[in-house]
């Protein structure tokens, strides 16, 4: 049995309807007329359905110093925002960045054709900038994306301990606590005896 969740104006809300039956087209996107009965009501009425076929936009997997084009697909006229994760073929990606021309807007809609920059979502590799003295030391280390770091925290990289300073998201944003897949930067500064 063929089965489709759509609204019920019986029931006044979206439940089960089996499929009686059927002419369905994806030549345009989905389309789909047909006659259904609502399984909670057993309301039997004719409908249509019309979904236009998704968008394809330019997509930039950033990894460490190499970027892999692909395809995006998503819906007509929904916002994407920098921050934001979405599901992708190979995984959940975050949207690190949004291009429209020669602009760089933090948010866009899908209608809008912006070049979607974004990393996987499953392990993030962390910018550390430790302050030492004089001198400023930069080291990416990986963690899960998941891992939390806020601001005083006490952190261990390449085996000397740093503590949290300054958290920078991507969009450049300043904030007192945050997930790694989140962080475009973090400031340290070594623990007291600093770095052997």
């Amino acid at each position: 049995m063929e089965e489709l969740w759509i609204f019920c104006e019986i029931c006044n809300e979206e439940c089960p309807h089996e499929v009686l039956k059927s002419r369905t087209s994806t030549r345009k996107g989905f389309s789909f007329q047909g006659v259904v009965k609502c399984l909670e009501c057993d309301t039997t009425s004719p409908t249509e359905i019309k979904e236009s076929r998704p968008i394809e936009l330019r997509l930039r997997i950033s990894n460490d110093n190499e970027t892999q084009k692909g395809i995006l697909h998503v819906d007509r006229g929904i916002p994407i925002k920098v921050g934001e994760t979405r599901p992708h073929p190979e995984g959940m990606i975050l949207v690190t960045g949004l291009e429209i021309e020669s602009k760089r807007p933090n948010e866009a809609y899908s209608d809008d054709n912006p070049i979607v920059w974004a990393k996987r979502a499953t392990h993030a590799k962390v910018r550390f900038a430790i302050h030492d003295g004089e001198s400023t030391i930069s080291i990416k280390q990986e963690f899960e994306s998941t891992a939390e770091f806020r601001i005083g925290m006490k952190i261990r990289i390449e085996g000397e301990v740093a503590i949290i300073k300054n958290i920078n998201l991507h969009g450049g944003k300043s904030v007192k606590t945050a997930y790694a897949i989140e962080i475009s930067r973090v400031t340290c500064v070594y623990g007291r005896k600093g770095r052997r």
